[in-house]
């Protein structure tokens, strides 16, 4: 079984745990208010922040340019106060543990993509005119197609695949507790 299915396969129960209650679930049935969007913005910040800074570690091709895009937009939103400082909350310790955790990270752009197509349908956000993070820019997918490139040519041993899998779902298990924090919008 390639690595991807691996991932996909151990990965799928929280995977769909934590869909149920990130906030962008109100872009796709377009209720989100802009004040939610902020917050969903902040909230994701925060955990790609946390995990491209430790997935760079041990990945020195990967971009990591999420967090980046999405400070654009929390800038362009005028958000820069009461952003949590970086914590060292998410660790990777080993090459293994940083491809699981990219797999969720460079995974999410799948998911970006139909986000970014029904942001023009949520009456909330019309005042928005740029978005850096759900752009549905089509390089974001060539970015998860080279991350799997990479990943499957990776000679993993047995217990490196057993490290990424932990890590992946150790990955998602993260941007859960992230969503569920408190943060205040000013």
């Amino acid at each position: 079984m390639k690595m991807t299915e691996k991932l996909k396969e151990e990965t799928r129960e929280l995977h769909e745990q934590i869909e149920d209650k990130n906030l962008a679930r109100q872009i796709m049935d377009h209720s989100i208010s802009l004040e939610t969007y902020k917050l969903l913005l902040l909230q994701n910040y925060i955990a790609y922040r946390e995990t491209e800074t430790e997935i760079q570690k041990f990945l020195p091709h990967y971009k990591g340019k999420k967090h980046i895009q999405l400070k654009q937009d929390l800038e362009e939103l005028e958000i820069s106060e009461g952003i949590p400082v970086k914590k060292d909350i998410f660790k990777c310790n080993s090459r293994a543990e940083a491809f699981g955790a990219a797999y969720v990270v460079e995974g999410s752009a799948l998911g970006g993509m139909v986000l970014a197509k029904n942001l023009s349908k949520c009456k909330g956000l019309d005042r928005i005119n740029q978005y850096f993070f759900f752009n549905g820019n089509k390089d974001n997918l060539q970015d998860w197609k080279s991350f799997k490139e990479e990943l499957e040519k990776y000679p993993f041993t047995e217990a490196e695949e057993k490290e990424a899998v932990e890590k992946a779902k150790d990955t998602f298990r993260f941007f859960e507790k992230v969503f569920d924090s408190e943060f205040k919008i000013s």
